[in-house]
């Protein structure tokens, strides 16, 4: 009997399945893409969350805006939160799974998304679901029937722009020099993850099981991606834990934000997210509208809390000259300019962002915030009012 075996009780009877090498690469492949699960559960949140979407598999990243294919990544996925799932298969016998792998993947997440937009990914998805015989939003809803399909794709978009994507490398076996690259990876860089699956087959009288073991999964990355155990943020654990990893200036404009919304907007919406954040929301062409998304963001040494507008969701509501109006207010802010003109270009089907230290170094900045939003929510005079 080989050392590493499963036993499997079939009935009255106990099979063993031996582990078993992957025939070719393809083989591996084919199995992810038919059942995404056996990667979904470790890799993601539990309940409905660990379901996947697939995307596509062997799908072009361009590296330019609308630009021809480049690379080809294995597999796309989609989870529960519309968070990006880049897979790379690799069999533990291919000498590139060490390192030239990472190089590869780090080019096509990099790439993904910057240059996917999510309306592009639901084509893809469409058309992936129309091969299974699936048409319109089913492959969305046979996974999560509860969700608005609509605020699922902007939260593809949203996850998308603030560079939200897990990278999964899939193996039968990941040697200990990638283990120990992928730990590393995954201890440093937020908000994005990255995890390696061990994948080996076991097989035996026409049985098959596979036996997924999660590499990066940390004590340390758990505590930086997770904090706050999925509770829902108030603002004052968003201000204590924004006061334990940001600057005086970054809390003093959080602060600042919170009293916009209670002079003249409508609420704050509260995430739910392992990071803090919260939106504010007003009133836009008569109806409580979410405008703005601030995330405090991880205590990981690079990480830095973020802001992004709905500009996206806006744009479909309010004539495109309004837009165009905030957009040059907020071009004020030089790291923002880039953004905008992204954004621009796929006709404001984009949440442009900035790092709030990017806002926070000039008052000017900040009042370009407060400006653009009195734009959006046509009050031209509530910016100047006194705090």
């Amino acid at each position: 009997m080989d050392s590493d075996a499963i036993f499997l009780k079939v009935g009255a009877e106990l099979m063993l399945l031996n582990e078993a090498p992957y025939a070719t690469e393809n083989v591996l492949q084919q199995a992810l893409a038919e059942h995404p699960e056996v990667i979904a559960g470790p890799t993601t949140a539990g309940g409905d969350t660990g379901r996947l979407l697939l995307v596509r598999r062997e799908i072009g990243v361009p590296g330019t805006l609308d630009g021809a294919r480049v690379w080809s990544l294995d597999h796309l996925f989609l989870d529960g939160e519309g968070v990006p799932v880049v897979v790379e298969v690799k069999r533990s016998s291919d000498t590139r799974i060490r390192r030239e792998v990472v190089g590869q993947r780090l080019d096509y997440a990099a790439n993904g998304a910057k240059y996917w937009p999510a309306e592009r990914l639901r084509q893809l998805v469409d058309e992936t679901g129309a091969s299974a015989g699936l048409a319109g939003d089913d492959p969305v809803t046979r996974l999560w029937p509860e969700v608005d399909v609509d605020e699922y794709w902007r939260k593809v978009q949203t996850n998308l722009d603030a560079g939200r994507m897990r990278m999964l490398f899939v193996a039968d076996r990941i040697p200990a020099e990638l283990a120990r690259i992928i730990e590393f990876l995954n201890e440093q860089m937020s908000p994005a993850e990255v995890l390696g699956v061990e994948l080996p087959q076991y097989v035996g009288g026409g049985h098959t099981a596979y036996v997924p073991r999660v590499i990066g999964q940390t004590s340390r990355a758990q505590d930086i991606k997770n904090p706050g155990g999925g509770q829902l943020w108030t603002k004052q654990t968003l201000l204590a834990t924004a006061r334990e990893r940001r600057s005086d200036r970054e809390v003093a404009f959080m602060e600042r934000l919170f009293a916009d919304v209670r002079r003249r907007g409508v609420k704050n919406g509260w995430g739910k997210g392992v990071t803090p954040g919260v939106s504010g929301w007003y009133v836009v062409a008569g109806q409580p509208t979410a405008v703005w998304n601030l995330n405090v963001n991880s205590d990981a040494p690079n990480s830095r809390a973020y802001l992004y507008f709905y500009l996206a969701d806006l744009a479909r509501r309010l004539p495109v000259e309004v837009i165009e109006r905030a957009a040059a207010t907020l071009e004020a802010i030089p790291a923002m300019k880039p953004k905008l003109d992204e954004a621009r270009a796929v006709a404001w089907n984009k949440y442009p962002s900035v790092y709030l230290p990017d806002v926070v170094t000039s008052t000017s900045f900040s009042n370009a915030v407060l400006e653009a939003i009195s734009v959006l929510i046509d009050d031209p005079t509530a910016s100047s009012r006194p705090e």
